[in-house]
């Protein structure tokens, strides 16, 4: 009893004399055994390709490709293929950089890239500290776990809010954030943002760079215009929040929490304002070519956000009734919010 895909017989369990044997010399992954499967539903449903796209959720095209390697290569023809790229660039880097990278890492093993560029610099070899990784991953003169955990050190090398932490008070987490925005004739600005994690209040500011002295300008205009004090401030991994910023936060003793990279749901309610700010402000065509029209508009804009626009989150109160209303009756335990990590 043969199968249809490349004239073998699709096995499982151990019912035939000596299948076990033969399903252990086909090297087969678990995402070919998937595809067997679902070859097979093919097979013993009229061979209805459409039925069994829609059946598992697969394109069309997908399941011919399948069909087409089972029939000519068999079974092991399903496993995945390498998605290295047929035309790979070739290295163009001099041999003579190359042999003296190598004899400096050989001659100080402990030397980083950072320390070998230098030399090469000072023997009048033209080169950039990322060609000298490269030769050294390339010859292999980098030592794994020695890289691994410079990496881990360098992922994570700042301050994460505590696990569980709840937010009783306006001013016990402020999340701050950029945005960019394209003003007419093709100028970038950049929106700064803090928003009040309880009180869903916000400061908002227009800068023209992304400097840290422009963050830590931000961080003492947010310390002035919000009607309580803050307690800690959490942002992103970008510049604006380093340097100046940083040193801002030390200064005042500020807590300050990172998220952690490429995870900008850790920063949920700051992401969630900038939506409403495109939907709402943006495209409503408040973009304005003067810098000091286009703060003016935001700062009105500002000023809707807390006073006039009711918010869901909320009960459809506006941030600064929410906030008299914690005021005037200290809000019970259930409107405490614990951020999740």
């Amino acid at each position: 009893m043969k199968g249809r895909y490349g004239g073998r017989m699709t096995i499982y369990g151990t019912i035939l004399p000596r299948a076990a044997l033969v399903a252990r010399l086909a090297v087969v992954t678990p995402a070919a055994r998937k595809r067997l499967k679902i070859l097979d539903w093919h097979q013993t449903h009229g061979q209805n390709i459409s039925l069994t796209a829609r059946r598992f959720g697969i394109q069309r095209l997908t399941l011919r490709r399948w069909i087409k390697r089972s029939g000519t290569s068999g079974i092991e023809a399903l496993n995945d293929r390498s998605h290295r790229p047929h035309r790979l660039r070739q290295p163009v880097t001099p041999w003579e950089v190359v042999n003296e990278v190598v004899r400096l890492r050989r001659q100080y093993p402990a030397w980083s890239k950072h320390k070998i560029y230098p030399l090469l610099a000072a023997g009048g070899f033209k080169t950039s500290v990322s060609t000298v990784g490269r030769i050294l991953k390339r010859k292999g003169l980098i030592n794994p776990k020695v890289s691994r955990k410079r990496q881990r050190a360098a992922r994570r090398p700042k301050a994460r809010f505590p696990k569980g932490l709840r937010i009783s008070r306006p001013g016990d987490m402020v999340q701050l954030d950029t945005k960019h925005v394209m003003l007419p004739q093709g100028r970038k600005h950049y929106q700064f943002t803090a928003i009040d994690v309880l009180t869903k209040q916000r400061v908002l500011e227009i800068y023209p760079s992304e400097a840290s002295v422009n963050g830590a300008n931000f961080l003492a205009a947010c310390r002035q215009e919000f009607p309580f004090k803050v307690r800690a401030v959490q942002t992103d991994n970008g510049a604006p929040f380093q340097k100046e910023f940083e040193r801002l936060c030390q200064k005042l003793k500020l807590p300050h929490y990172y998220i952690y990279p490429h995870t900008p749901k850790q920063n949920t309610y700051v992401e969630i304002s900038h939506g409403a700010d495109k939907r709402e402000f943006y495209l409503q065509g408040n973009a304005w070519q003067d810098r000091q029209v286009m703060r003016a508009k935001l700062k009105e804009w500002q000023s809707v956000w807390n006073e006039i626009r009711p918010h869901e989150a909320l009960g459809y109160l506006t941030p600064k009734a929410y906030f008299l209303k914690w005021q005037n009756s200290r809000l019970p335990t259930k409107d405490t919010i614990t951020l999740q990590t």
